[in-house]
């Protein structure tokens, strides 16, 4: 999710696993680690088989950033558990709600407007009691104002297609599609995978009993949402990652940069591409071919020659190194010539980097200047100041005070403009119309 605040842009992600367990202290290492490399925002825990969690516990197989703030649903014998964890640096939870199959709390953003509810959910495995668990799903529906997520462990397939076998339930898909329909909240498709559960046996039962699902809401807050898997290195279950946004997504835009025009073979690349474009039998749709052909070709150049990150600091460093060796002893001719080598390419990286950066500045102030006039009014201000006139020179003496100034370049212009000057018309009307035939009617 992109928060904007002051100018500044962040992110939020869901990570939501059944970790299947974590009494065992070695298995709660390893989910802290997954959890850490992930570094999401909001954590969604399922089937923890922990009857109680305490500050100790929870430092166990939380990173420190969402072992602070969390809510939890104590396990029922050996089964179940729920624990959802945010982060305090980007949320706040203003109210919580517990069911026996979900745990619901209500985020509130510590830097920005924006809400957020998440509802942890473990279905039951027993399909007996899953007729309960969608009536609190329906229950909770009615509570729910703003962004709605409901994550992870349904324990429940919505078609054939999200199991590896012939032996599902068909009157119990129907009835978890209906309850979704009537939630009115969509699934968010699972990108890269077509199963989040496998028994680990051989042949492996798959099946996808883990989703995403949001309400409209979600969906016009935060339009750049997608759900991905991670790698499980522990439990049956994969887990998933879910990564929302409050920008529209977009396609990428080509921008001709100036950075380009220094390197010696881009015209060489690009100029060919301009002339062999398509002929058209007008200008205008010539002119779009030719730029569509150099467009091409550009991108293609850009890829292929595209400049690595570091290669100022490799050439100063490579500079430094061939100069410390030149103090000891006297340089070889290729020393020499790599030395030279590293000259004439960190000047040409410094003189693309700095019209790189004439050219950014410019979209940016733009840009800014176009959604904040006062941004844009002291840009304004600055160019005028830059603009400012500090002294004019008149027959050897400089005057640097405003009413000479004005003095001075009023008599100045005065002298040109006001001057009375003689004018003659030398222009001969009668010869536009010689030999031409005039109709006197």
């Amino acid at each position: 999710m992109s928060l904007l605040n002051s100018g500044s842009n962040r992110s939020l992600s869901v990570l939501s696993w059944n970790v299947r367990g974590l009494g065992d202290p070695d298995k709660c290492n390893v989910v802290r680690d997954a959890i850490s490399s992930a570094n999401p925002t909001v954590m969604c825990v399922q089937e923890s088989k922990l009857h109680s969690i305490d500050q100790f516990k929870i430092k166990t197989f939380l990173p420190p950033q969402l072992a602070c703030s969390y809510k939890y649903i104590p396990a029922v014998g050996s089964r179940g558990g729920i624990v959802t964890a945010w982060s305090q640096s980007y949320w706040s939870c203003s109210d919580f709600t517990l069911k026996n199959h979900s745990l619901t709390t209500l985020l509130v953003s510590t830097l920005s407007d924006h809400s957020l509810t998440v509802t942890n959910v473990y279905g039951p495995s027993d399909h007996r009691h899953s007729s309960d668990f969608l009536h609190e799903l329906h229950d909770l529906s009615s509570n729910i104002n703003g962004p709605w997520v409901i994550i992870r462990d349904f324990n429940l397939i919505r078609s054939g297609d999200e199991k590896n076998n012939v032996n599902v339930n068909i009157p119990l898909m129907n009835t978890f599609n209906d309850t979704i329909n009537s939630l009115g909240v969509m699934e968010i498709p699972l990108l890269g995978r077509n199963f989040t559960w496998s028994n680990g046996q051989e042949p492996p039962i798959l099946a996808k009993l883990d989703r995403a699902l949001v309400n409209l809401a979600h969906t016009t807050t935060f339009p750049d949402t997608s759900l991905s898997p991670r790698a499980k290195p522990t439990s049956d279950h994969t887990p998933l990652f879910l990564s929302m946004s409050t920008s529209i997504p977009k396609s990428s835009v080509f921008r001709f940069k100036n950075a380009w025009l220094p390197r010696q073979n881009f015209l060489q690349t690009v100029l060919p591409a301009w002339a062999e474009a398509r002929v058209c039998s007008d200008a205008a749709g010539q002119l779009a071919a030719c730029l569509k052909s150099a467009r091409a070709t550009t991108k293609v150049w850009a890829r292929r020659f595209r400049a690595p990150r570091q290669i100022i600091s490799n050439c100063k460093f490579i500079i430094l190194l061939l100069d410390s060796f030149e103090e000891e002893r006297a340089l070889s001719f290729d020393e020499l010539q790599a030395r030279k080598t590293c000259i004439d390419c960190l000047a040409q990286a410094i003189k693309e980097k700095a019209a790189y950066w004439k050219q950014r500045s410019k979209f940016r102030a733009i840009r800014e200047g176009d959604a904040n006039t006062a941004f844009h009014h002291a840009q304004a201000t600055v160019h005028l100041r830059n603009n400012t006139i500090r002294w004019v020179e008149v027959h050897g003496s400089v005057i640097a005070n405003h009413d000479g100034k004005i003095q001075a370049l009023t008599n100045f212009f005065s002298s040109i403009i006001d001057e009375p000057g003689t004018s003659a018309w030398n222009f001969d009307v009668h010869a536009l119309f010689h030999d031409k035939q005039r109709t006197v009617q």
